[in-house]
């Protein structure tokens, strides 16, 4: 018999756990609010390698390199938490300025109205929502966030499992209103600079490797 001992406590998580019962406060500074939240929008970072023998699925995000790609072009850890977007229709709204990039298939991605193309930085201010669309061609994206999110690690990692719920932000796929934390970490942009797309860009078989 093989019994999973999570390191930590749930009741003292300061970011959501697998436990229906928890109760977080998050400092909404730090967090982006669910406005939308889509057909099917989850928490993933590259999954749970190894566990197999025991049971546990490796998960993680379905296109890997769509969202190392993305982590990178933000300077974050290339295993940082995104969100995996099913079939589009995802808007949120952050508190605070954040950077964001996204990889993946063809969706119409805006900031505040304006365009925002695969593979490219930009800057979503407070207040403002980011809103992705349905595809024209692939099914999913990857969104990275300046930090990545800040949900509890399970089994050494923040992705999701929806079949086993755990992990990820509650173990379940992102609804309307959710209150995702972010890392806070110190922003390497001016904050008072207005909204903008960043020039440079990954390769696009790189950012959309739907179209390749």
């Amino acid at each position: 018999m093989i019994a999973f001992v999570f390191a930590g406590s749930a009741a003292k998580s300061s970011t959501p756990f697998c436990g229906k019962s928890l109760r977080v406060t998050l400092k909404t500074q730090s967090a982006f609010t669910v406005v939308q939240a889509g057909f099917l929008t989850t928490v993933q970072d590259l999954g749970r390698p190894g566990l197999q023998r025991f049971g546990v699925s490796p998960g993680g995000a379905l296109d890997a390199h769509a969202l190392r790609v993305a982590n990178l072009l933000l300077a974050n850890e290339e295993n940082a938490a995104g969100l995996e977007i099913t079939l589009g229709g995802l808007r949120i709204s952050l508190a605070a300025p954040r950077l964001v990039s996204w990889c993946g298939g063809d969706f119409e991605v805006k900031i505040g109205g304006a365009p925002f193309a695969p593979g490219r930085v930009g800057l979503v201010q407070a207040g403002q929502e980011l809103f992705f669309n349905r595809a024209n061609a692939g099914c999913r994206a990857w969104l990275a966030l300046g930090g990545g999110i800040d949900v509890a690690h399970v089994l050494n990692s923040r992705s999701t499992d929806l079949r086993a719920a755990f992990g990820g932000f509650y173990g379940r796929p992102l609804r309307s209103g959710d209150i995702v934390p972010l890392r806070i970490d110190p922003p390497s942009f001016d904050a008072k600079q207005q909204q903008r797309i960043f020039s440079w860009s990954a390769p696009a078989g790189w950012a959309r490797p739907a179209k390749v």
